[in-house]
């Protein structure tokens, strides 16, 4: 295949996968084809779905269909934080990663809020600055920072080379042997510390230690009552010993109340367990911004 023929066939597929991201056999046609248009480039930058610019690594499977598809593949999730976030709120991204939705949540609160970004991997974190320097908006701060539930030091298990989505605490979790030396921190005493204005949003992704970052945000989740967007992948979890239902008792106490996303909409849930979906948003029912909020995504009769 010629160059130009490859590029224009890029393209092709490229428009196709991002304009229709669920007709069947989607994963299909991306796994067959993706390999023999992939650009010589490792490293591209690209404008995306929401109108921000991310340098990606090619390398990266997560990052490469970020690439083809135009966004992530979380893309319910990023509609939701969009949704659901109003100007002057203050977005948490715990496990930032390369920070897509750090950036997703800048460019819904423009200059009228704060995106707070956590994230420990040197590999990831590295991607994330550029990608936060490739755009215009001045209110993310970035932390180079894994959340737990006491300060100290762990190590970070995670792939070499490449900005590892999966890096994990937990060396049963993240499935690879290299590690790094990293610092954590536990909210509570973090937002004093800094003097950081309590979140109305946060995204919790930290493959396994949600419970422990949970914890660590005991008096955030008693006096701000956020809402909670929490990744709960039980294979994780176990890695970490804990589980989702000790998740939900552990946020139940607190007022909080689930729904999971099926079918692309995003449902009430009474037991997480029931739920194949490893992103689950949590919010308070008894508040009425809350409500207000959660009535703006799904159902609550």
């Amino acid at each position: 295949m010629s160059n130009s023929l490859k590029s224009v066939s890029r393209a092709l597929f490229r428009w196709y996968l991002s304009q229709f991201p669920l007709r069947d056999g989607k994963a299909y046609f991306y796994e067959k084809f993706h390999p023999g248009l992939r650009p010589s480039e490792r490293l591209l930058t690209v404008t995306l779905d929401q109108g921000f610019k991310m340098k990606l690594d090619l390398e990266d499977a997560e990052q490469r269909k970020v690439y083809f598809f135009g966004h992530y593949h979380e893309r319910y999730e990023a509609a939701l934080v969009a949704r659901l976030l109003d100007p002057g709120e203050v977005f948490w991204d715990i496990g930032a990663n390369v920070g897509y939705f750090s950036l997703v949540a800048a460019a819904r609160l423009q200059e009228a809020g704060q995106v707070v970004a956590f994230e420990p991997g040197a590999a990831a974190l590295a991607r994330l600055t550029e990608n936060v320097s490739l755009n215009p908006f001045k209110n993310i701060r970035i932390f180079n920072l894994a959340v737990a539930d006491a300060d100290g030091e762990a190590t970070l298990y995670r792939a070499e080379g490449i900005a590892d989505s999966s890096a994990s605490l937990f060396a049963a979790a993240a499935g690879a042997a290299g590690g790094e030396t990293c610092a954590t921190v536990a909210l509570d005493g973090f937002l004093n510390q800094e003097k950081l204005a309590p979140p109305d949003f946060i995204k919790l992704d930290v493959e396994g230690a949600e419970l422990a970052a949970l914890q660590g945000a005991a008096g955030i989740l008693a006096d701000s009552r956020p809402l909670l967007l929490v990744e709960m992948e039980e294979k994780n979890l176990v890695a970490a010993g804990a589980s989702k239902a000790a998740i939900q008792t552990f946020l139940q106490d607190y007022g909080y109340r689930a729904a999971h996303l099926r079918k692309g909409r995003w449902h009430l849930i009474d037991d997480v367990n029931l739920t194949r979906g490893r992103n689950i948003f949590w919010f308070n029912p008894a508040l009425p911004k809350h409500r207000e909020k959660a009535g703006r995504v799904l159902n609550l009769s």
